[in-house]
C-alpha cells in the first residue's frame, strides 16, 4: 500500500481504528528516537565541524 492510498483510506476508519493506527505510528516513532539517542551528541553534530583537510578516524575518536 502506498502513503496515498494510506492517507485516503484513514479518513475511511472507525475513530477506534484510527486511534489504533495513531498508537501503531506512535510506538514505531519512538522506538526510531530512541534508537537515534543511543548513537550520542557527537552522531548528531556530523558535519558541523569543517576543515581545510580531510579528518582522519583518529582525529574523529581524538575530538570526540
Amino acid at each position: 500500500m502506498t502513503l496515498q492510498e494510506m492517507l485516503r483510506a484513514i479518513p475511511r476508519l472507525t475513530t477506534r481504528e484510527q486511534l489504533l493506527l495513531l498508537e501503531a505510528v506512535s510506538r514505531s516513532l519512538r522506538a526510531d528516537l530512541d534508537a537515534y539517542d543511543m548513537h550520542g551528541s557527537a552522531e548528531r553534530l556530523l558535519g558541523i565541524i569543517t576543515t581545510d583537510e580531510e579528518l582522519t578516524d583518529e582525529d574523529v575518536e581524538r575530538i570526540r
